[in-house]
């Protein structure tokens, strides 16, 4: 479970530099450690919700710097009010530049469809906006990885980077194995305790969790309306004659 609130990752870094075998450790190589232990999480809380709005040019657009996962995306011309879910192509061909192309001209094909692929995304209109609703890593002013502030990922993160960092020097024997070894074991304890905390969910989110869950109609409109009243409770009105 997580507060939504976050730490700099100077809070994880004071407390590793305190430790004598890591006291040659750099902001940088922390940060890159942080980063790895995040992805390795792969819980989405541990990232923040971005939403953004771009021009699409010929069929195509770059992806927002730092998208990591994609929770949704719209195609709307002018008013995003008037937005129309967009889908995941399932055209194999969908990446071919005549596809759309009807007579040497490009066509529409009634199908509001993209694909990500390196960091463009293909869709089946020529021209528009597109609103991408997605994941990212939560950074500070400088760019490093900010951390939800949840003591076992606090933890875990700490002894991940310690473990990193020290590996190499186990490697070459700088360090001894009883050493390294017991870093280790704080890291393969406190990784599963932070990626367990991070699963568990508020009782406000499980409200909405089993709201979606419960129902009786099939809400097969759901995605065409972003998934908005998806958490709702359902409401069955008994008709009496």
């Amino acid at each position: 479970m997580v507060n939504g609130n976050y730490k700099s990752l100077g809070t994880i870094l004071y407390k590793i530099l305190r430790n004598p075998l890591c006291a040659e450790l750099s902001y940088e190589d922390a940060a890159e450690y942080a980063l790895e232990f995040i992805k390795l999480l792969g819980a989405p809380v541990a990232y923040i919700n971005k939403t953004e709005c771009i021009e699409l040019n010929c069929y195509k657009a770059e992806i927002p710097c730092g998208l990591l996962y994609v929770n949704g995306i719209r195609y709307f011309e002018q008013d995003v009010k008037n937005a129309i879910a967009m889908r995941e192509s399932s055209n194999v061909y969908h990446l071919n530049p005549n596809e759309f192309k009807e007579n040497g001209m490009y066509h529409f094909n009634n199908e509001f469809t993209y694909k990500l692929q390196n960091g463009i995304i293909f869709t089946s209109m020529e021209h528009g906006n597109i609103e991408i609703s997605y994941e990212a890593i939560a950074t500070d002013e400088d760019g490093y990885p900010l951390i939800p502030d949840n003591q076992k990922v606090e933890l875990g993160m700490e002894y991940y980077i310690m473990s990193r960092y020290l590996e190499p020097l186990y490697l070459v024997g700088k360090i001894t194995d009883k050493a390294f070894e017991y870093i280790q074991q704080k890291r393969y304890f406190y990784m599963p305790s932070a990626y367990t905390s991070l699963q568990m969910p508020s009782v406000d989110k499980m409200e909405t969790i089993m709201n979606g869950l419960n129902r009786l109609i099939i809400n097969d409109t759901a995605h065409q309306n972003f998934f908005k009243k998806f958490g709702e409770k359902e409401v069955i009105r008994k008709f009496h004659q």
